[in-house]
């Protein structure tokens, strides 16, 4: 069995719990509104039980719970479900919010499906794996993910993740290749929209890359934020009009079964 591509291993997945992440989590792009309907039809329907990997502040969780019959979202940072739970939608009576690492959390299941957004690539996946097999009859997982395409500051920015990310074992990886290759994933279908125009402004762009892995401001020292700030912010304010920034965000679904 091949490693794991590096950068992924507990100690950087730990980086999550941090409340200066959660903070910042609010400064992400959402998934497109579009995708509710897509997600609900691969998860079962109205009918459905979710069950939500790595589910962070609740974005989908929350965004889906009205429209099926269940949802559990399972995070294993406090302080995110401390949030999502405070957010809009985080009291829906269908909700059930867990706390702990999905690999080893008590979970009764069965669920119609799982649902991981932006987050599968953190966990032990020949544990998971296991786990999905035996709470899924239907062994059905649907991947999401939402990345910035490439704009005018891309290349620069690119320089100055390298040189200030705690993370310096990162390397880059496609996780459905990662898990296809392992066998861990059969693929059934996929859909990647069109990068969609967000605006945002510079401070809360800025803030958005504070929410990403190697970017906790509790973890990186104090000079070094400042400097990592002013410098994205000299890179991107050329290309912004009256201190907005328009952001092309791609997001990309891939579903299947998986196997053991």
């Amino acid at each position: 069995m091949r490693a794991k591509p590096r950068g992924l291993d507990r100690r950087y997945a730990e980086q999550f719990c941090d409340a200066s992440i959660v903070e910042a989590y609010r400064a992400r792009p959402p998934y497109p509104a579009g995708l509710d309907v897509l997600f609900i039809e691969l998860a079962g329907g109205a009918d459905a039980h979710i069950l939500d990997l790595g589910c962070g502040t609740g974005e989908l969780a929350r965004r889906l719970a009205p429209r099926v019959r269940a949802m559990t979202a399972v995070d294993q940072s406090a302080n995110m479900i401390a949030q999502a739970r405070g957010l809009p939608g985080g009291d829906a009576p269908n909700t059930t919010w867990v706390v702990g690492r999905v690999e080893d959390v008590p979970l009764s299941g069965p669920f119609s499906s799982a649902l991981a957004g932006q987050s599968f690539h953190w966990f032990d996946w020949a544990v998971l794996v296991r786990r999905l097999s035996d709470w899924l009859p239907t062994r059905r997982l649907i991947l999401a993910e939402r990345r910035e395409d490439p704009s005018p500051w891309s290349e620069a920015l690119a320089g100055l993740f390298r040189r200030f990310s705690t993370n310096k074992d990162f390397e880059p990886f496609d996780l459905v290749d990662e898990l296809t290759a392992r066998r861990y994933l059969t693929v059934e279908g996929r859909m990647s929209q069109r990068p969609e125009p967000f605006m945002q402004s510079i401070d809360d762009y800025v803030t958005s890359i504070h929410s990403q892995n190697g970017f906790s401001r509790q973890r990186m020292p104090a000079a070094d934020a400042r400097a990592f700030d002013a410098a994205v912010r000299a890179e991107v304010t050329p290309c912004a009009r009256d201190g907005m920034l328009t952001v092309p965000v791609v997001a990309r679904v891939v579903w299947g079964r998986v196997s053991v």
